[in-house]
Order: C-alpha cells, then sequence, then structure tokens
C-alpha cells in the first residue's frame, strides 16, 4: 500500500519570514543565586523554603533580563515585555561561551549550570571545560522565563484511553486539548504570550544574552529538543556560530510520516535489544529459552490482550493505574518503558507477571500522560499540522502507513501522539523546512534511541555536508549526558567543545565517527551490539553497572509493582526529552 497524506511537520521561520525590527540591546540584572534555585536543585541542596542558606561557589552567577514578548513589534517595557532566566558557570577569565539546552521542551536548563558549578555528579559532562562561560537559560514557558500557568490533571479526568480507536474517542481527547489550551491561554500573563513561546523566540532571546555578554560567537551544547532549537539558532545567526554539539537530534524539515514511521522501528528493535540482554542475563524470566524467547512472548501477550483484556491486580480505583489492561495499554506501555533510559530487565519482568495474570505493570497511569503538561504547548508552538490531518481519518492514516516497519504491532509511537496534542493548538505555527547548512557541526546519535531514531539524526547530517556524525553504538537517548562507562561519545564531545578540532574518522565496538562526505552504513543489528552498562543501559531492578556480561546482580528492595509502576510513571511523563533524575 502505497503512503497516505500526510501535511505535518516541525514548523520554523525562515530569516525572511520574520519581519525585520530592529533589536533593542537589553542588559543583564544579576541576581542572588540563594533566591532562584531551580526546582530540580531544590531536592538536591534540601532547600526547605524559598530560598538557599548554604555557601554557593563564586563561579555560580544568576541573571534574568527583559526582552520583546514579541519580536515582530519593538520592545516596549508596558506593552511588549517579558523577562526571561538563566544560570552561568563562570570562570574569572573565560575562554569563550558554550550554551546549553536541556529538551524536553520544557525541561530545566539552569539547575546544569548549578550542577557544574557546584561540582555534582550531574555535571560531570561538561568536566574539562570549567575554562568556559556555561550559559544554560531556561526557555519560555517555565520557571524564571516567565512560565506558564497551566492547569494539571483536570481536563483528561474523563478521558481513560491513551490514544482514540473511534472517531468519538478522538472528539473526546481534542475537546480535552482545547480545553487545556484554553485555560493556559486564559491564566498566563501577559496576554499573548501563548502565541510567542516558541523556537523563533526562544533563539532571539538566546542570541540576546549572548550580545548582552560581549561575545561575537558562540558554542552550543544541545541536546534532544534542544537539538532543533540550536539548528534553528545556527540557521537564523550563522556568524554567530563557534563549536555545536547537537546531540539526539530532531530534524527540521524531516517528512513526519517518516519520523513516526522511524519511530515505530526504533520500538521494534529495542524489543529485539530486550531480547538480546535477556539472553545474558541469568534473572530475565526467559533467559535459557534461546534467541527470540522475549519476541515470542510479547506476542503471546498481545494476542491475549486482543481476545481479552488482561487483570492488572494493583489497579483500579484510587490507585492511579486502569485495570483492566487493553491492547492499547501494552502498546504505550512499551514506549514507557523503553523511552529515555529502556529498563529491559523491568520490560522482561512486566512481560512475565503480566502472562501470570498481573499486567499491572502495562496498565494506564492517565496523570502521567504528556498530554497534559507543560511541554504540549511548548512542542506545539513548533508543530505544524494541516486542516485535512486534524481529523481522525488523517491521525489513523500515519499510523497504517507505519505498518511496514512495525512487525511486533506496537502501533503506539511518541510522534504519533504529538499529532493529536497539536491539532488542536489554536496558534498560528511557522512554516516548515529543512535547514542546509555548510557549517560544520558535530552530531550525535545513538543506534537504538527511541525518543529521536538515529534515522533523525542521519536525515540532518545529510542537510550538512561539512559536519561530521558521531554514532554511539549502545542504548539511550542522548549521549553527552551518559555516566560511566558509556562516556566515550561525552569526550569526543567535550575535546571539540574544549578544542574546537573535529575527530577524525574512526570506527569500534562503541564508537563510529563519519567524517563529512562519509556515507552512513545500515544500523547495526539488535544482537550484534553489546548489551549492559558499556551501551548504556541502566534498571531500577537489576545493578548493572556492577554486572558481567555474565551473572546481573538482582536489587531486591525495588523489584515491587509499587516501585515498577513508579518507574513506568516517570517514564510515561517524559516528553521528547531526557530523563530528569
Amino acid at each position: 500500500m502505497g503512503l497516505l497524506p500526510l501535511s505535518l511537520s516541525l514548523g520554523m521561520a525562515t530569516a525572511a519570514a520574520v519581519p525585520a525590527v530592529p533589536r533593542q540591546n537589553q542588559t543583564i540584572r544579576w541576581v542572588d543565586c540563594h533566591a532562584n534555585v531551580p526546582q530540580p536543585m531544590e531536592s538536591v541542596l534540601n532547600v526547605t523554603g524559598t530560598t538557599f542558606t548554604g555557601s554557593l561557589p563564586s563561579t555560580l552567577f544568576c541573571g534574568e533580563m527583559d526582552v520583546p514578548m514579541d519580536y515582530t513589534k519593538p520592545f516596549e517595557s508596558a506593552t511588549n515585555n517579558i523577562t526571561i532566566g538563566f544560570a552561568m558557570n563562570r570562570p574569572q577569565t573565560p575562554s569563550g561561551l558554550i550554551i546549553y539546552h536541556a529538551g524536553g521542551p520544557g525541561l530545566d536548563a539552569a539547575s546544569q549550570a548549578w550542577a557544574t558549578a557546584l561540582n555534582l555528579s550531574s555535571g560531570a559532562p561538561f568536566t574539562g571545560l570549567e575554562e568556559f562561560d556555561f550559559l544554560a537559560v531556561n526557555t519560555r514557558g517555565i520557571q524564571f522565563s516567565n512560565p506558564l500557568n497551566c492547569s494539571f490533571g483536570v481536563f483528561f479526568n474523563n478521558v481513560s484511553f491513551a490514544f482514540p480507536t473511534s472517531q468519538d474517542e478522538y472528539d473526546q481527547y481534542q475537546a480535552a486539548m482545547t480545553n487545556f489550551y484554553t485555560a493556559c491561554t486564559n491564566n498566563t500573563t501577559p496576554q499573548g504570550i501563548m502565541a510567542h513561546i516558541g523556537t523563533v523566540e526562544n533563539i532571539q532571546d538566546w542570541d540576546s544574552v549572548r550580545a548582552a555578554l560581549g561575545y561575537e560567537k558562540v558554542s552550543f551544547a544541545v541536546v534532544s529538543y534542544g537539538t532543533f532549537v540550536g539548528m534553528a539558532y545556527a540557521g537564523r545567526f550563522p556568524d554567530r556560530v563557534d563549536r555545536f554539539v547537537l546531540d539526539a537530534v530532531i530534524p527540521h524539515g524531516m517528512p513526519f510520516q517518516d519520523m513516526v514511521t522511524d519511530q515505530v522501528a526504533a520500538e521494534n528493535r529495542l524489543l529485539l535489544r530486550a531480547d538480546a540482554f535477556c539472553l545474558t542475563d541469568p534473572t530475565c524470566p526467559f533467559h535459557g529459552q534461546g534467541n527470540g524467547s522475549v519476541v515470542k512472548a510479547w506476542d503471546t501477550l498481545l494476542a491475549q490482550a486482543i481476545t481479552a483484556p488482561l487483570p492488572a491486580l494493583s489497579c483500579g480505583a484510587g490507585t492511579g493505574c486502569n485495570t483492566p489492561v487493553t491492547p492499547t495499554d501494552l502498546r504505550l506501555g512499551v514506549s514507557v518503558l523503553f523511552r529515555a533510559n529502556p529498563d529491559f530487565p523491568q520490560f522482561n519482568i512486566a512481560l512475565n507477571a503480566s502472562l501470570h495474570g498481573d499486567a499491572s505493570l502495562f496498565a494506564y497511569e492517565p496523570l502521567g500522560d504528556i498530554r497534559e503538561t507543560i511541554g504540549a504547548p511548548l512542542l506545539c508552538s513548533d508543530f505544524k499540522i494541516d486542516d485535512a490531518d486534524k481529523t481522525f481519518a488523517g491521525f489513523n492514516n500515519i499510523s497504517i502507513n507505519s505498518q511496514s516497519s512495525d512487525p511486533a504491532g506496537i502501533v503506539y509511537s511518541q510522534m504519533w501522539q504529538f499529532v493529536l496534542m497539536c491539532a488542536a493548538w489554536p496558534f498560528p505555527v511557522p512554516d516548515h523546512t529543512t535547514l542546509p547548512t555548510d557549517l560544520p557541526l558535530m552530531w550525535m546519535t545513538s543506534d537504538f534511541d527511541l525518543n529521536l531514531p538515529t534515522e533523525l539524526t542521519t536525515f540532518a547530517w545529510g542537510q550538512a555536508p561539512n559536519s561530521t556524525l558521531v554514532i554511539r553504538h549502545g542504548d539511550d537517548h542522548t549521549s553527552i549526558l551518559l555516566a560511566p562507562p558509556a562516556t566515550r561519545a561525552q569526550g569526543i564531545a567535550q575535546d571539540f567543545l574544549r578544542t574546537g578540532v573535529m575527530p577524525s574518522a574512526f570506527s569500534d565496538s562503541e564508537v563510529t565517527i563519519l567524517s563529512p562526505g562519509d556515507t552512513r552504513g545500515p544500523i547495526p543489528g539488535a544482537y550484534d551490539v553489546p548489551t549492559g552498562a558499556i551501551a548504556g543501559d541502566t534498571s531500577i531492578v537489576e545493578n548493572i553497572v556492577a554486572m558481567t556480561s555474565a551473572s546481573p546482580s538482582a536489587s531486591p528492595s525495588s523489584n515491587s509493582t509499587e516501585a515498577l509502576r513508579f518507574r513506568s510513571a516517570l517514564g510515561l511523563a517524559l516528553a521528547v526529552g531526557v530523563a530528569v533524575a
């Protein structure tokens, strides 16, 4: 069957599409970091009130700046003005400026500057770069940068399903999204801000801070959704570009149908990776049953659910999770357990428990869904959907068109869900376009990334003929943020940001580096790349860091259904971005 029409892509206004209004140079107001602690750092620092009372390093700076709400109009403090906030790690004599974007959209960036300044383990990805000004600007709509006032856990109370399978369910979903966006719009000040929270505005905010700091050029270290924003900055301000690392890429101008198809293919690859992990994991319930045992278990479980929904003994009224478990719930559950940092041991335990009468680990948790989160308006500011695709038929066609990459019948894709979330977005979105560039950028990807499959980074790299592609052979979403021993790609990025020297072409079992003009070969087979800590694998039920290829150690205190369901809820709450520890 040929591909059915689909007209949805990520939007990005070209420079010509944005009216040229002279930008007024703004000044930075330096503020007391003790009273401006990023929310993710509050628990780390044991902040009990609104202010941190301990000592802070002299290199940690916090600032804010007034910028136009709408850059197509002149700045005016009374009618066209919002405040953005950021944190920096600042050495006494910096060698340059590095901007960091945490992805999401909607993940806090400022906490990374704090972690770096405080020398926390979460600051390790930028070890060796302390000689640079490290700038982390929180994007519009979140803490410090005119946070949106949106109500969560309200509008989907009567929508118990993860994604619609009928016209009636589609209409319910769209009505709930519409009500969510309307409430956000009505409750957020200044009025009109909801139409100006996208990439077009964020890159100009970044450039305003750059100018205020006195830099002519800037380097970027951006992950996940941050790559979309980073590439937009390079397209709009190419003369400002110094050293750019774009890790786990969401590309400009890639047909959305292709992205959905690739993500479904990635889910199928990760099912095989779970099977490969099981082959060397004696604690896996299917260990010793040979190659394909996990895939067979999935096929059996899905067939059972299609015949009759599965019991979820830990779920029901007042538990936060639904029972019984439907095929829709199972399909979403695969994505939840494989998203960001896939937990193969947990997935295999969930399969086995479900086959033995308790599918609680696959049960849908409505309050954990990404649809009613701050990520929805931020994401949909950059997604454009034609009217013809804002229908149940158009939504369903995307799934039909991706069946060729879905032998396991998983169906669900987070990219697919974005169609549902953004179909109800009430504000104009920029037209989409590819952003070819001759700049020498560093692109990074991993073979088995689910959030942003490796094909997406390859597409973006193909638009940049003078760029280098670094492929990490392993699992997980992003590479520069991983913990040891899966840090080879992280070190390559650090070296480039520090020296400006691109690495030469190279390949071994951990990484492959492709130089400009090279051609990428096929994605390695799921059984051909080692699993375990070296591949970035982590788990809440096994100490994978300490495991050998033959003997992982179980974590007896974390193997309860309640603990495992908590991990599932965390995964479900993630959007495109990086997992928050």
